[in-house]
């Protein structure tokens, strides 16, 4: 009974220790990112550091597993059985949406990405080629039966997850502004990415797929 409270204790302090270097590899991407910051930071010191979760590479493969992760429950590629194209479509855009919001996330990717992306795992290639062939799957389901824009789904996609990204990076400093120009019409759906917004990028999205489709 006592090995219980053990393992809870040490989980918690594994989870910890992973939060304060999901942080600190955001702020500084892997180069940049020391293990003395991670462990100041977590309260801890280097050699507990290390037992717990391993050095700075087992550090990094963990706070991107766990990202990856994240993200694999957010935009699951596999389709559900006799999952309709417009199912699938809203899924995708969904999972886009919530994505976007995992700003530790993005702030790792992109300093990686300017490095050279050398530190990135390979897995996330497969990942995102699987995301957008799951998208574009969808997409020629739709388009293939009816006079469609004949839109890329590929970029369809990465227009879907730029705007999400963007508004909610920049939205809410733009909307914060006493000359903000569009303050009205960000009040209609919400600085924020909600569901009013994701409504919006869906019917948009199958417009641009289906110009038979009224906005």
């Amino acid at each position: 009974m006592a090995k219980e409270p053990m393992k809870i204790k040490r989980a918690e302090k594994c989870n910890h220790i992973i939060e304060i270097a999901t942080e600190v590899f955001s702020e500084k991407g892997f180069h940049g990112a020391l293990t003395d910051e991670i462990a100041e930071r977590a309260g801890v010191n280097k050699q507990s550091m290390y037992y717990y979760i391993g050095d700075k590479e087992k550090l990094y493969e963990t706070v991107m597993n766990n990202l990856l992760d994240q993200t694999k429950m957010y935009l699951r590629a596999e389709p559900e059985a006799n999952e309709c194209p417009e199912t699938k479509i809203r899924r995708f855009i969904y999972g886009m949406s919530q994505i976007a919001k995992m700003r530790p996330l993005h702030s790792i990717v992109m300093r990686e990405l300017f490095a050279g992306g050398g530190n990135l795992p390979q897995s996330l290639r497969k990942d995102v080629d699987n995301y957008l062939e799951s998208f574009a799957s969808a997409c020629s389901e739709i388009t293939k039966n009816n006079k469609g824009l004949n839109a890329s789904p590929t970029v369809v996609a990465w227009m879907v997850f730029a705007f999400f990204l963007h508004w909610d990076i920049t939205m809410p400093f733009v909307y914060e502004s006493d000359d903000c120009t569009q303050h009205d019409a960000v009040e209609a759906v919400g600085k924020n990415i909600n569901d009013k917004l994701i409504d919006e990028v869906e019917r948009l999205v199958f417009k641009m797929l289906d110009s038979t489709r009224s906005l």
